[in-house]
């Protein structure tokens, strides 16, 4: 090690001051806390925001403890791959390189980081929290667990842990965004709160968080919201869930609707009813910006409803030259009958229209796209990852939050209907142990009294953006 034994016997007790004159960083007020917490501490849990530098203490954290201890082992987990490679082990990856002090002696590996000449001894291991044994067989003098989106990980995977955590040297530190009402790092920070020294750091006290970031969480779900307590005031949820689209801004957007008089393009929803009591309903919706009036269907026969379909994407082609027609087709269920339908005649007429359009001096060629939606299928941003801090974690969300963002920033009319508004305003959703805003279930909003919100759906799949992959063997 290329530490002399006295800066060793220094720096393990004083990690704050290893990671300014060894790793070469500069640690914020409430990074220093958390590092410090480690030093004196066997138990540290830590509540956060979003974006106040956890992973990077997790980084030092591993770092440091390989650097001054002998022998050391520090497992390192975290709910999903993605936390745990992408960012926790990239950023160990981060500050080890070009380190003129440690990077000849700390080999770093996709899997793992240890000492050089100690591979299986002296090291630090990533192992994603998908299995109970995840954290097991972990024996040493000197044990540092590292938890990363704690609330995101299951009871089971802690249970090895605490039995591991009997020899002097061992050390526990988790963090993550307080998403959960239940479980170990609920209780670290509850019942619990005695065994451990626990921090809770507010992004507004972060000196790393974009005012940007905490402003729009605010103006797009206020400060009393779910959302904000988890993502920015590093609070745990309230107990009951919001509701996902506020009223104020669905009333506010309907009324009167100015349809464009040559509008460059139309997307038309289809939800397509799945039981007796449900509704087929055929939205269009002109530029992304004024919803036309929905049609609504009241049986569940999909060569029929197909049919309509057909006629409206007929009538929008001949009433608005030029335009391009976009076709979201809800095809859980009975509706990829629909969409086969549709497929089977979209050739058909796009000949048509294509020949209309030229007999009336039309040059630009009929565009008529077809898209198969489910709803519960990949989530995601809605914009791109690095400007969008809201991450949904199924395409319902995707769908919704498109009808949602399109409201708050007021460039979505609505065609006025109170079944529609009562639709919009009445789901639910909360803020999963991932982070991830999910939407109530249909399910549980018919157990609540509520029809299938049909309408919303369908101006959902309008305003929807699916995303298309192409794929090349080049």
């Amino acid at each position: 090690m290329s530490l002399d034994p006295a800066a060793i016997c220094y720096y393990a007790d004083h990690p704050v001051e290893f990671v300014e004159d060894i790793i070469r960083a500069k640690p914020d007020a409430r990074q220093r806390d958390m590092l410090r917490s480690v030093a004196d501490n066997p138990l540290t849990s830590v509540r956060s925001g979003h974006g106040v530098g956890k992973s990077a203490v997790e980084s030092w954290l591993v770092i440091w403890f390989l650097s001054t201890r002998p022998y050391p082992k520090v497992p390192c987990t975290a709910p999903t791959k993605h936390q745990l490679y992408d960012i926790l082990w990239a950023e160990i990856s981060k500050w080890l390189r070009n380190n003129p002090v440690l990077e000849k002696d700390i080999i770093w590996t996709q899997e793992k980081v240890f000492m050089r000449g100690y591979r299986e001894e002296w090291f630090a291991v990533a192992r994603t929290a998908s299995k109970p044994d995840a954290l097991q067989g972990f024996h040493a003098d000197h044990v540092l667990y590292i938890i990363d989106e704690a609330s995101g990980v299951d009871d089971k995977v802690f249970e090895p842990i605490l039995g591991a955590l009997t020899t002097e040297g061992s050390r526990l530190f988790m963090a993550g965004n307080p998403t959960k009402l239940t479980g170990f790092f609920f209780d670290s920070h509850h019942k619990n709160r005695a065994q451990y020294s626990t921090l809770h750091i507010d992004g507004r006290e972060s000196s790393r968080v974009d005012t940007a970031f905490i402003q729009k969480i605010v103006e797009m779900f206020g400060e009393d919201s779910d959302v904000f307590r988890v993502r920015v005031a590093g609070d745990f949820p309230k107990s009951l869930p919001d509701s996902f689209i506020p009223m104020e801004w669905a009333e506010q957007a309907s009324g009167p609707v100015h349809i464009p008089e040559a509008p460059r393009r139309i997307d038309i929803g289809v939800d397509v009813a799945r039981y007796g009591d449900d509704s087929s309903v055929v939205c269009p919706v002109y530029d992304k910006a004024q919803q036309g009036e929905p049609d609504i269907y009241h049986h569940n026969n999909i060569t029929e409803l197909s049919g309509h379909v057909v006629v409206l994407i007929k009538q929008q082609a001949r009433k608005y030259l030029g335009a391009e027609i976009h076709v979201k087709v809800d095809c859980d269920g009975m509706g990829v009958g629909v969409y086969d339908i549709l497929q089977e005649q979209q050739e058909a007429i796009t000949e048509e229209i294509n020949k209309e359009w030229e007999a009336a001096g039309i040059e630009a060629p009929f565009v008529l796209e077809l898209y198969e939606c489910h709803f519960g299928g990949e989530g995601g941003t809605i914009g791109d990852v690095g400007d969008d801090p809201i991450e949904y974690e199924n395409s319902t969300g995707l769908m919704w939050g498109s009808v949602r963002l399109a409201l708050y920033e007021k460039r979505l009319k609505l065609w006025e209907n109170d079944q529609q508004i009562s639709q919009l305003s009445n789901r639910k959703y909360i803020v999963n142990s991932k982070g991830k805003i999910e939407l109530e279930r249909k399910e549980a909003m018919k157990k609540r009294g509520l029809h299938s919100p049909d309408m919303a759906d369908a101006l959902a799949l309008a305003m929807y953006e699916p995303r298309r992959y192409t794929w090349s063997f080049e």
